[in-house]
């Protein structure tokens, strides 16, 4: 409580200022009749818990049900095509190894000592044309080998299911995809500051990974050059996707989960923060914040929360505003 605060000491830290915008755009009709569909379920179940008095032995399983309702309210794919609805996976089901370049199923697929998989064809023309003599893996940025006449890696179903991404977009039909308001207000968001200043760099933080492949597939599609942090990396690989992004201009996206991105980072490259979905705790996003507004930083820094209005979203967010009123008031009592 004792400890200073950025605000307090703004001028020996000669910080540029920093500005949180809270952005918030409605489902589409279809959205909206999914969301309600599982907010009566999950009302349902919670009032069976009540009524058969084992409410305080189901705490996981609530959490679960309101996981789900923040999930639907970033894409419906997180919830209708998670594992759990899966169901059996069979030769038509759609999981099949996703190529790291290009996002989409890979028909001659190969791997990389580094374990990442490509479509043999994408992973030519990446080595062909990139700049670099021995160029990086595009995934993980640690030195790319690969051997590009081995046999087609061949799937039978429990080496097949070891083999992918394990990621959503192996359980989708790319071809039928479509996007969710969450995503489209992201992608409208970066058009319209790559208009204004195509310098600008971004962060986008997320805490659910498979939240993250959506995202990374629809900016791809939009023409944005990303690269992410992903908590399987080893440290090796964190250190070399990081310095990627801060040293190739091209590069303006960071996707970045907020457990794996919270603390001990800094990106200073760049100035704008966009928080997919709202986290109980407000330290969490601000810790989150910090990573772009700190010594080094020279622009002014904003921090767009994207919220889905008449969702659970809208009722975390007033929790965060109870939980920042208490703090402070506890803090400034502490201080008189």
């Amino acid at each position: 409580m004792l400890r200073r605060t950025k605000l307090e000491r703004a001028d020996d830290l000669d910080l540029p200022p920093r500005t949180v915008i809270v952005r918030r755009d409605y489902f589409s009709e279809e959205e909206k009749e999914l969301y309600l569909s599982l907010f009566s379920d999950a009302k349902r179940q919670f009032s069976t818990y009540v009524d058969s008095g084992t409410l305080l032995n189901n705490y996981s399983n609530i959490f679960s049900l309101i996981t789900r309702m923040r999930q639907m309210a970033c894409h419906p794919d997180l919830v209708l095509k998670s594992k759990r609805n899966a169901g059996v996976l069979t030769e038509d089901s759609g999981e099949a190894p996703v190529c790291r370049i290009c996002q989409d199923i890979a028909e001659d697929a190969i791997q990389s000592r580094c374990r990442h998989i490509f479509d043999r064809e994408c992973i030519k023309q990446y080595i062909t044309t990139a700049v670099e003599v021995n160029p990086a893996c595009p995934v993980c940025h640690l030195a790319l080998s690969i051997d590009l006449e081995a046999p087609a890696l061949e799937f039978d179903e429990e080496a097949r299911i070891a083999a992918t991404r394990q990621g959503i977009l192996g359980r989708l039909d790319l071809d039928k995809w479509r996007s969710s308001t969450k995503i489209e207000a992201l992608v409208e968001e970066l058009t319209n500051l790559r208009r204004q200043d195509s310098t600008t760099k971004s962060i986008v933080f997320s805490q659910f990974v498979n939240f993250l492949d959506l995202i990374a597939y629809r900016l791809q599609r939009a023409g944005f050059t990303i690269c992410r942090l992903e908590g399987t990396m080893s440290p090796q690989a964190r250190d070399a996707t990081i310095k990627y992004f801060m040293n190739n201009v091209q590069v303006t996206v960071f996707l970045v989960s907020l457990k794996a991105g919270g603390v001990a980072l800094n990106l200073t490259e760049a100035s704008r923060v966009y928080l997919m979905d709202s986290w109980w705790n407000p330290a969490v996003e601000f810790q989150a914040m910090d990573r772009i507004h700190r010594m080094g930083q020279r622009r002014p820094v904003q921090a767009i929360k994207l919220v889905i209005e008449d969702s659970i979203e809208s009722r975390i967010v007033q929790l965060q505003e109870k939980k920042s009123a208490m703090v402070t008031a506890a803090v400034c009592q502490v201080i008189h």
